[in-house]
């Protein structure tokens, strides 16, 4: 015969293993997929979508927020700013597959209503490289009139000059994207790769 001790302890044993088995597993996958497809910018430099799609899996219903975002090495370059900048929640029923599009504009383009110019930072390139110009034509003043000061100065203003091309158009290159959705209700997250190749 049981003591109450002992059948209170069975009990709640019973009843915590019911609750640890109705929920999900720890790492469990989310019950979704996400893809979208590489893409070029036009020559022209206007911007460009990616489509991706967004997949329910096992019956997932709800409601997911999809963004972008350069994924590569941080090396200065401007590369195009990724985004959904209108509506970026899309609802997914069960065993549904929803199309969108993500979009990617060029470093330096506006985004509609006054909104500042997209970049990973606020850059300053083009002012200071006139600056540093001028002061080194400034400076060349003062200096004696040899031939090597002026060749010094000259040279010195190419390179200055190439840095501020450089710093205006941005680079070019195929660049690593990240596409992510992330269910706003659980923040069951995941992500697949794509590129972004600027001329």
């Amino acid at each position: 015969m049981q003591s109450s001790g002992s059948r209170l302890f069975s009990v709640s044993a019973l009843v915590v293993a019911c609750l640890l088995l109705s929920r999900p597993a720890l790492g469990e996958s989310p019950a979704f997929t996400i893809a979208a497809t590489n893409v070029t910018l036009p020559s022209n430099g206007n911007a460009v979508s990616s489509a991706f799609t967004l997949t329910s899996i096992g019956g997932y219903a709800g409601q997911v927020r999809v963004d972008c975002a350069y994924s590569g090495t941080a090396m200065g370059a401007r590369v195009p700013a990724c985004g959904i900048f209108v509506n970026p929640v899309s609802t997914l029923d069960a065993n549904e597959t929803v199309q969108g599009s993500l979009t990617l504009i060029p470093y330096g383009k506006a985004i509609g209503d006054g909104a500042a110019s997209v970049g990973e930072k606020p850059r300053f390139g083009l002012p200071m490289c006139a600056a540093v110009i001028l002061g080194v034509l400034l400076l060349a003043r003062g200096l004696r009139r040899g031939v090597r000061v002026r060749n010094l100065v000259i040279a010195l203003a190419a390179v200055i000059l190439a840095a501020m091309t450089a710093c205006a158009s941005g680079m070019s290159g195929t660049f690593p994207y990240t596409v992510t959705a992330v269910d706003i209700n659980t923040n069951a997250t995941v992500s697949a790769p794509f590129t972004v190749t600027v001329p």
